[in-house]
C-alpha cells in the first residue's frame, strides 16, 4: 500500500497529473482512496516486479513524497506467520 502525499499548492498540478495516469504493466491496482480532509490518497496494489513499481512511482517523486507501506490479507497474513514460526521451530 502507498500513502501519496503533497503540498496544498501542487493540488491542481497533481489533479492534472492524475486525469491522464494510466498505471504501468505490471501493477495491479486494487483500490484508491483519497483523503477529503488533506492532499493524501491511498493505493491498494499488487506488483508483478519492483520495475512496474519504479514505474508508478518515480514520475510523482518531483510533487509528492510516497509512503510504501507491505500489507496483506490479514487472514494469510497469520497463516504465513504460523507456517514461518513453525519452521523456525524446527531449527
Amino acid at each position: 500500500m502507498d500513502i501519496m502525499t503533497w503540498e496544498p499548492k501542487d493540488n491542481e498540478e497533481i489533479n492534472e497529473r492524475y486525469m491522464s495516469w494510466k498505471y504501468p504493466e505490471g501493477y495491479n491496482m486494487i483500490a484508491e482512496w483519497a483523503d477529503l480532509s488533506s492532499c493524501r490518497v491511498f493505493i491498494v496494489y499488487e506488483l508483478d516486479n519492483e520495475e512496474a513499481y519504479a514505474k508508478a512511482t518515480f514520475p510523482w517523486r518531483d510533487i509528492s513524497k510516497v509512503e510504501t507501506i507491505p500489507v496483506m490479507d490479514t487472514t494469510e497474513a497469520v497463516k504465513m506467520h504460523m507456517k514461518v514460526n513453525a519452521e523456525k521451530a524446527k531449527t
